[in-house]
């Protein structure tokens, strides 16, 4: 690994699109979503732009159930297709639907914790089969239940409003400050 990559963990759903956006989108008339999924909210994608941009070399890794859907050459084309910024880097391997099986999700709650669970269980094994484990990264998502090792390095987005000028700050400076 090169000592100047910093990587972005991101998801998509109350992130880059949010029940704002789709909302808004739905009460005009307008087109929501096209083959990929829903649309992505111009302003949030605009503040992803804006972390790329204030940190050069940041590698984005999708961690969205969309790399499930799609895979990551359909989300590639699709990041393509919209004009979005950056380029997709990686994904990680999915832990999280083959395990839920065997959890009790009949709480909302329970489910958001159990989410970040797994996607910290996601996160901590692409780093270490990618030789990252030293390297700043930020983690951009709505769900809740990271372990307490990977929270500093969290920004949790409202879902109704997706990745705000303040989370992109936020994130701006974990990968400014690596992270530790």
């Amino acid at each position: 690994m090169k000592t100047k990559e910093r990587f972005l963990f991101l998801d998509f759903d109350g992130v880059l699109n949010s029940d704002s956006y789709y909302r808004r989108q739905h009460d005009r008339g307008l087109r929501c979503s096209d083959g990929f999924g829903p649309f992505f909210d111009p302003e949030a994608v605009g503040n992803l732009g804006l972390i790329l941009q204030a940190v050069p070399k940041t590698r984005i890794v999708v961690i969205s159930s969309w790399k499930d859907i799609h895979g990551l050459a359909g989300l590639r084309d699709m990041w393509s297709q919209r004009h979005l910024p950056g380029t997709l880097y990686s994904a990680t391997i999915t832990s999280l639907h083959q395990q839920l099986i065997n959890e009790d999700l009949s709480d909302p709650a329970a489910f958001a914790r159990v989410e970040g669970e797994y996607k910290a269980r996601e996160i901590l094994t692409w780093m270490a089969a990618n030789d990252a484990l030293r390297a700043p990264y930020v983690i951009i998502d709505d769900a809740v239940g990271f372990p307490p090792e990977l929270q500093p390095h969290h920004v949790r987005t409202d879902p109704d409003v997706g990745l705000t000028l303040f989370d992109a700050e936020k994130a701006v400076q974990i990968l400014n400050n690596n992270g530790h």
